[in-house]
C-alpha cells in the first residue's frame, strides 16, 4: 500500500481549514493517502469524513506546537520538536510517510527537513525548486534556487542544474531537459563571477546545457531548468506571481469599464481567458520540492487554498512514485568530477 503524505496542517497563513479541505480533495479526487499533523480536535472537527478514517485514507497525528513565520529556522528545527512541521518530517524519517508537505516558514522547513533527513551524499546545499508555466512539452519550466540560499557558490548552482534536470527527466519523463544559468545576457562574457564560474562547471557535467538565459526566457519553452542564487530566484518568482495577478485584474477591470459591445466580446472570450488563467495559475504548481535532501519534502505557498494543497500533495506523490530520490543521488555521484572544479 502506498505510504501517505504527511501534511503540516498548522503552518499556513490561513490556519488549518484550507489545508484540511485540500487534503480531503486529494483523497477523494486523486486517491491519495494523507496524514494531517497538528491540533487533533481542530482537524477532526474540520475534516468530518469518518469513512476516510475508517478505510485508512486519512489519519491525524497530534502536535502541540506550531512553527510561526517569525521563528528563526535553526531554533524552530531544534527546539520545537513537537511542532506540526517537525512531526510531519519525523513521520517521513521513520518510514511512516512518503513525503512531507508544509505551507509554513520556508527557512524552518528547510532546516527541519535537513535535520531529519540529511542531504543526498555529495550535495553541498539543498535548494527550493519552483515550477513555472512555460511553452515546453510538459507545460512548465523549473527555477532553482527559489529562495533557500541567498548567497551561494558556483558549485551550488552547478549541482542544482543537475538535480533539476534529473527531476524533470524522471518525474515528468522529459528526455534531456535543457539547463541554463540566469544572467543579464546570453553571451558568455555577460553575468557575474558567480554565473561565469557556474557555467564553466556545468559545461563539464552531463546535462544538456544551453548556456546563459535571461528572465524573459522563463516561459518561452526552449529551456527547462533555470539556475540562479536564491535571492535572485525568489525575486523572479515573486515578480512573476505579481505580474500574473496584475494582468488578471486588469483584464477584469477593463471589461467592467467597457461598453456593451466590448462586454459581449469579453463574454465570448471567457472560455479562452479561463483556460489561460488555469495554465498560468501559480496554485496549479501546488508546492516546491526541496532538492538535495535524502527524503522528499515539499513547500507549499503560505497562502495556499484547498486547490493548491491538493496540487501540492499530487506533486509529492509524483516525486515518490517515480523514485526521484535515487535518481538524484545517482546523478550527483555521476557528476562528482565536474563539481570538483
Amino acid at each position: 500500500m502506498e505510504l501517505p503524505v504527511a501534511v503540516d496542517a498548522m503552518g499556513g497563513d490561513h490556519g488549518p481549514a484550507p489545508v484540511v479541505a485540500g487534503a480531503l480533495e486529494a483523497i477523494r479526487a486523486d486517491g491519495a493517502r494523507v496524514v494531517l499533523v497538528g491540533d487533533e480536535p481542530t482537524m477532526r472537527q474540520l475534516a468530518g469524513a469518518p469513512e476516510l478514517f475508517a478505510d485508512h485514507r486519512l489519519a491525524i497525528v497530534h502536535a502541540t506546537e506550531v512553527v510561526s513565520m517569525d521563528d528563526q529556522p535553526a531554533m524552530a528545527a531544534r527546539k520545537k520538536r513537537d511542532s506540526s512541521m517537525r512531526k510531519a518530517c519525523d513521520l517521513v524519517a521513520d518510514g511512516l510517510a512518503a513525503a512531507a508537505l508544509s505551507p509554513g516558514n520556508s527557512g524552518a522547513l528547510m532546516a527541519t527537513a535537513l535535520l531529519c533527513f540529511g542531504r543526498i551524499e555529495g550535495v553541498l546545499r539543498p535548494a527550493f525548486g519552483t515550477l513555472l508555466p512555460a511553452r515546453t512539452s510538459i507545460g512548465c519550466s523549473l527555477l532553482l534556487d527559489a529562495g533557500a540560499n541567498p548567497e551561494c557558490e558556483p558549485v551550488h548552482l552547478a549541482q542544482w542544474g543537475v538535480l533539476g534536470a534529473t527531476y524533470l527527466e524522471r518525474a515528468f519523463e522529459l528526455e534531456r531537459p535543457v539547463v541554463a544559468v540566469i544572467s543579464n545576457g546570453e553571451e558568455d562574457i555577460k553575468g557575474t563571477e558567480l554565473t561565469r564560474a557556474a557555467l564553466a562547471l556545468l559545461k563539464k557535467s552531463d546535462v544538456a546545457l544551453r548556456g546563459y538565459a535571461e528572465g524573459r526566457d522563463l516561459n518561452r519553452g526552449d529551456v527547462h531548468v533555470f539556475v540562479t542564487d536564491g535571492f535572485t530566484g525568489n525575486v523572479m518568482l515573486k515578480t512573476a506571481e505579481g505580474v500574473f495577478r496584475f494582468v488578471s485584474d486588469e483584464i477584469k477591470r477593463g471589461y467592467q469599464r467597457a461598453g456593451a459591445l466590448a462586454k459581449l466580446g469579453g463574454l465570448l472570450s471567457k472560455p479562452m481567458f479561463a483556460r489561460m488563467r488555469d495554465e498560468l495559475d501559480p496554485r496549479e504548481v501546488g508546492a516546491a520540492p526541496l532538492f538535495g535532501l535524502a527524503r522528499a519534502a515539499f513547500k507549499a505557498h503560505g497562502s495556499s487554498d484547498a486547490h493548491a494543497i491538493r496540487r501540492g500533495i499530487a506533486a509529492a506523490r509524483r516525486y515518490v512514485q517515480h523514485g526521484v530520490d535515487a535518481h538524484l543521488a545517482a546523478a550527483i555521484a555521476r557528476n562528482a568530477a565536474a563539481f570538483s572544479g
